[in-house]
């Protein structure tokens, strides 16, 4: 239980960190832009449940029957899948328009990037903390 809710805490913190970031970025792109109050919420609503999902999407990855590369496959495609959920939800992509899909693919695939080395920084850390424990209590014995 405390897992499910550490990656729902997890993906919701990545999906407001990244919602935010790129919202600053397209509102800094167009010189005119504007977001009401009612639209930016209606942003942080839908990247905090997309958030979520994604979290509890990424406990996939403690299914160790199936082996890696089917995990991270069935996560990718999942969390692509609820981006463009989402992402028409938010109006976020016109399928008339090729630029806006791929720009959202794009954008899928660099949070997903940056998200996977800070996660493999965290477990180096984490890696070198245990094994570092480990090494102490040999030589204390």
């Amino acid at each position: 239980m405390m897992n499910i809710l550490r990656s729902a805490i997890i993906g919701l913190l990545i999906g407001l960190s990244s919602s935010y970031t790129i919202m600053t970025f397209t509102v800094l792109a167009i010189p005119n832009a504007t977001l009401t109050g009612e639209e930016l919420f209606k942003q942080w609503l839908i990247a905090a449940i997309l958030g979520i999902v994604i979290g509890l999407i990424s406990i996939i990855f403690n299914v160790e029957r199936l082996n890696f590369a089917l995990r991270l496959f069935i996560h990718i495609s999942a969390i692509t899948f609820v981006v463009f959920v989402a992402g028409y939800f938010g109006e976020w992509y016109d399928m008339s328009h090729v630029t806006t899909v791929v720009s959202l693919f794009l954008s899928i695939f660099i949070i997903y990037l940056i998200s996977w080395i800070i996660f493999m920084l965290l477990l180096k850390k984490d890696l070198k903390k245990i094994n570092h424990e480990i090494q102490k209590r040999r030589n204390n014995v």
